[in-house]
């Protein structure tokens, strides 16, 4: 029986969200909470899906996978030509939608002609639709159990681009970042379109233990619709737009500067500005903003993590606080509790692989 276990981790932007999009420059930091996919094989001529998230199964065969993977391709070729969201949404619908698309995705890559049946599992300690890369950890994940199970090499590099294919259905525009960080590890400077650049800097305990993150609740609108309504603010008034996004990119530059000299107070001005042109952007609910700003009176700072939302939570927030007694006592009024943020956690990894029971 063979058997393969695999995990990769969430991600965070510490800055950089929405403008990466835009081939602009981001820091994103892989998180210590992982998605766990292991792939046994079954007897039968189906393919099983279950995860502990969402408690249910689905059960299809080799031929409904490619059939599906084929519809997606179609939907996925008008979206680029149309924008059009619902069409976008349609094609990763369901709670398995995105698992059987990056099956399918998986066999056109390497042209499969069959597979073996498999049963595939889902853990995922990663919140869904919150920024912290939910679909870009399950997508490297399956592909890599999926690489163990068929016998294709565990190469990090393939198994990112076929993520990227992937998210590219599930988001229709990412940058690409979060399967990235998810695959590779640790905390990187990420240009869409450049080569990686690993950020190999020892960032200061006195920094570090300062990083938290809180849950503002699942945004109502999907990454998606998001990244979309970013690019209609740009074909409206591109002269403002590109103005944000170039000053984002300044900031950036700037904070990967002051992680390495280890300056709080810096760190903490940049993550303040760098919210307030995600907030220019329009991708930051009114109720988050003013969580925010009461974290910025206690002397904090805050910022969005993902795609935002605008009618109520937009899923993580970051935080950089020196005094957590009076972050949590912001947090509390919310009914929110924070949590600190490990840097730089390891990628994808194999965790168990077999050939018998």
């Amino acid at each position: 029986m063979k058997r393969a276990l695999v995990s990769a981790p969430g991600k965070l932007h510490l800055l950089g969200e929405h403008t990466v999009v835009h081939e602009r420059s981001a820091i994103i930091t892989a998180v210590d909470k992982r998605c766990f996919v292991e792939i046994s094989s079954k007897k039968g001529k189906r393919i099983r899906i279950t995860s502990e998230n969402f408690k249910k199964e689905v059960v299809v065969s080799f031929t409904e996978i490619l059939t599906r993977f084929e519809k997606a391709q179609k939907k996925y070729e008008a979206y680029t030509q149309t924008n059009d969201i619902a069409l976008l949404k349609s094609i990763t619908k369901g709670p398995y939608g995105y698992a059987l698309l990056i099956i399918g995705q998986y066999i056109n890559y390497f042209k499969l002609n069959s597979i073996e049946s498999f049963d595939l599992k889902i853990n995922s300690q990663i919140p869904i639709g919150s920024g912290m890369g939910s679909s870009g950890a399950l997508a490297v994940s399956i592909i890599g159990a999926l690489c163990l199970f068929t016998n294709q090499k565990f190469d990090k590099e393939i198994i990112n681009k076929i993520a990227y294919l992937c998210e590219q259905k599930k988001h229709g525009n990412p940058s690409g970042g979060d399967n990235t960080v998810s695959c590779f590890g640790g905390l990187i400077w990420y240009k869409k379109g450049e080569k990686l650049k690993p950020l190999n800097i020892k960032i200061s305990k006195n920094i570090a233990q300062n990083f938290y993150i809180a849950n503002t609740g699942k945004p109502a609108e999907t990454t998606g619709e998001m990244v979309s309504r970013v690019k209609s603010l740009l074909q409206k008034d591109q002269v403002t737009t590109q103005s944000i996004f170039d000053d984002q990119e300044k900031l950036v530059k700037n904070l990967l500067v002051v992680l390495k000299k280890g300056n709080a107070d810096q760190i903490q001005k940049i993550i303040k500005q760098g919210e307030g042109n995600l907030e220019k952007l329009g991708v930051v609910s009114i109720f988050v903003q003013k969580i925010i700003r009461d974290i910025e009176s206690s002397n904090g700072a805050a910022k969005i993590c993902g795609g935002g939302g605008i009618k109520k939570g937009t899923g993580i927030i970051l935080i950089y606080s020196n005094n957590l007694s009076d972050l949590k006592k912001v947090l509390k009024t919310y009914q929110l509790i924070s949590t600190r943020l490990l840097l730089g956690a390891e990628g994808l990894r194999a965790e168990k692989i077999s050939d018998t029971i």
